[in-house]
């Protein structure tokens, strides 16, 4: 198919679509990519405006239905950091789609400079590590961790302290089909998947990615939130190989030094070497990588109600662990592996894998 072809089985602007509940008019084109697309629709109803994802009907691989899947599950749990799906459709032959509250700002244009403060950066970091544990409780890896798949809520809607998770078109299910606890197991070699500047050694690798893949891609970014860039920046897609190397190289010695300039470096680097001792199987100590984010917050003696840096006049109140944990929606007893299970069975008991274990000290 054409790209032209692929162009006219998409909405049009001024073009009234219907699912079996509502009309939609097509208001303006967010965003296009080799998936499908994104607009800015109306209801005709009301006048209630929303974002519309859609995808056409000859796609090889239906991202629509990964979202959607992903999305209940995260709904489920009752998790901040996910869109809801309002309503869904399709028109014959065309195009699937689905219908969410129109309420992200992409974190890019809240950060022109590239670079948060470090009280935003590791504000930041608690609750994009809260969506990925959110995302791995209902037994899905992201497998695409980057600064563009993360947003946050837009003014209007009293949300831009929420950061929310998007895009979920690489997720891959770690859970067994058929008992929907046990792990499934590793490919010999797994075809790449994920963005270069972020992927994980195992992604560079070409081996199959786990739960610790997902966090060390979410290290890489909040060290590019926290300097304002990586070592390896100026390299490309292509260039996996050299990517790998400067990976490899910045565990330790100067190289260290140099990529964790300007971020708390003790509690950066025992995150870093704690993700190098986990293996495909391991359950990640999420506790653990939040105590690390913690500490740092105290040893450079940030206020946890400061503002962030795109809501400089309100005080933070935005998600974060404690609220959590307070709210009584983790129940640290029980294993993670336990927790995965419920979730797939729709009945979600949220999990703490580090339950009773002591907390490591930071190096």
């Amino acid at each position: 198919m054409t790209e032209e072809e692929h162009n006219d089985k998409l909405p049009q602007v001024g073009e009234i679509i219907a699912s079996r509940r509502q009309h939609y008019e097509a208001m303006k084109l967010l965003g296009k990519g080799g998936f499908g697309a994104v607009f800015h629709v109306r209801r005709v109803a009301d006048d209630a405006q929303f974002a519309m994802k859609c995808e056409t009907y000859d796609v090889k691989k239906q991202v629509l239905t990964m979202d959607c899947k992903v999305l209940r599950g995260a709904y489920m749990i009752r998790s901040p950091h996910f869109c809801t799906v309002l309503d869904r459709g399709k028109v014959h032959e065309r195009f699937r789609f689905l219908i969410m509250k129109l309420n992200l700002w992409e974190l890019r244009i809240a950060t022109p400079t590239m670079r948060f403060s470090l009280n935003t950066s590791l504000k930041a970091a608690e609750q994009s590590l809260m969506s990925i544990e959110d995302l791995h409780k209902v037994g899905y890896l992201h497998r695409d961790i980057k600064p563009g798949n993360f947003a946050i809520g837009m003014e209007c809607n009293q949300e831009q302290q929420i950061i929310y998770m998007l895009d979920f078109g690489l997720c891959r299910k770690f859970l067994g089909d058929q008992t929907h606890k046990d792990l499934r197991m590793p490919r010999a070699s797994a075809p790449f998947r994920g963005t270069t500047r972020y992927a994980s050694l195992a992604a560079l690798r070409q081996i199959e990615q786990s739960r610790k893949d997902d966090i060390e891609a979410w290290l890489y970014m909040v060290v590019e939130w926290t300097a304002g860039q990586l070592p390896w920046r100026k390299l490309k897609g292509s260039d996996k190989e050299d990517v790998l190397k400067w990976k490899e190289d910045v565990r330790s010695g100067e190289a260290l030094d140099d990529f964790l300039t300007d971020c708390p470096k003790r509690q950066f680097t025992a995150i870093m070497q704690y993700l190098d001792s986990l293996v495909y199987q391991s359950i990640p100590d999420y506790d653990y990588v939040y105590y690390c984010i913690q500490h740092a917050c105290r040893v450079n003696g940030i206020d946890p109600t400061e503002p962030l840096d795109w809501d400089p006049t309100r005080l933070y109140h935005g998600p974060c662990r404690a609220d959590r944990d307070k709210r009584g929606e983790e129940t640290s007893k029980i294993p993670a592996d336990s927790a995965a299970a419920g979730a797939a069975t729709k009945s979600f008991t949220t999990d703490n894998d580090a339950a009773g274990s002591k907390k490591k000290k930071v190096a």
